[in-house]
């Protein structure tokens, strides 16, 4: 009978047996904590601190790469699995109002589309061609206040922004190099925050009622649609402060808020709670390959840091 861990057929030394054994131990220690199967991705739960002003996420699969905005340095940034957040893109000089950078979506050319709210003043779109300059759309109203901004199935681009003391719409922006147009989809919408497609689903989300609804894509390109014409999926609080918005591309929507939690709205409709009890969450993106959402997560206080939080999704 052979006692001794035994390798090809030969009988190690007692020592040696045992330094094989620990070897083979940490090693599935350490693939149990990447998530297995030999996997180094990180599936959460992680929060990684950034010194930045975090707003919108976008997670772009081909690359396999998270993009970020920041108000503070008025850019986009980039993470790539690591510690760092370096700077992707310079956007356009920041106008007097402040950079109040929103949500951020990616054409099929590889070109961004930044939101900046502008408070009245500065709202517009900002384009980043890939290895050109940002510029400024010509030809959008600098009255309207934009949040969301997300690209439809056929790559169109689709906005949110409202008007203060008046109301809000989706819209479908144009664009022929630096210059914009846009037609209203949606109407009536207090406060569009959230916008996401999905085949012909138009997903919408007003921050001043706190439903998230549900259009026809194609219904309200061919006749725009008043608010009350949509589907209402799910409401929530003012207490929850319901903010942007991400789809998987099956439907399931995820979203959080002012009030510190993450939601999931399912195909079938079902609301379920992911996460409670964080500080302010701005910007969503899904890894649908990992399984994974990333949040981006306001400092609690003066003393602290934003960052970015990877929740798993099973």
């Amino acid at each position: 009978m052979n006692n001794g861990f035994t390798q090809r057929g030969l009988r190690l030394p007692f020592g040696l047996r045992r330094w094989v054994l620990a070897g083979v131990v940490s090693s599935f220690v350490a693939l149990s904590a990447c998530g297995g199967g030999g996997s180094a991705v990180d599936r959460g739960p992680t929060t990684v601190a950034v010194d930045a002003k975090l707003n919108g996420l976008y997670w772009d699969k081909r690359e396999e790469r998270l993009y970020l905005t920041d108000d503070k340095a008025n850019s986009i940034r980039a993470w790539d699995g690591d510690k760092s957040f370096p700077e992707h893109a310079k956007l356009t000089p920041a106008p007097a109002s402040g950079a109040t950078l929103g949500q951020l979506a990616r054409t099929a050319d590889n070109t961004f589309y930044v939101t900046r709210f502008g408070f009245g003043t500065d709202g517009t779109l900002v384009a980043v061609p890939k290895g050109g300059a940002a510029v400024n759309l010509d030809g959008l109203d600098a009255l309207r206040r934009r949040i969301g901004v997300t690209t439809a199935p056929d790559g169109a681009l689709l906005d949110g922004w409202f008007i203060k003391g008046g109301s809000g719409s989706i819209s479908e922006v144009t664009v022929s190099g630096a210059k914009a147009s846009e037609r209203e989809l949606v109407n009536g919408i207090g406060k569009p925050v959230g916008v996401a497609a999905v085949g012909d689903a138009l997903y919408v989300s007003d921050q001043n009622t706190g439903n998230v609804m549900a259009f026809s894509l194609s219904k309200v390109r061919a006749q725009p649609a008043d608010v009350s014409q949509g589907k209402v999926l799910a409401t929530f609080t003012t207490l929850d402060g319901i903010d942007l918005m991400t789809a998987a591309p099956d439907g399931t929507l995820f979203f959080g808020g002012s009030g510190g939690r993450i939601f999931k709205i399912s195909p079938k409709g079902e609301t379920s709670v992911l996460v409670s009890g964080w500080p302010k969450i701005m910007g969503v993106a899904y890894d649908e390959q990992h399984r994974r959402l990333f949040a981006a997560v306001a400092a609690a206080d003066a003393n602290s840091q934003a960052s970015v939080r990877i929740v798993p999704v099973n």
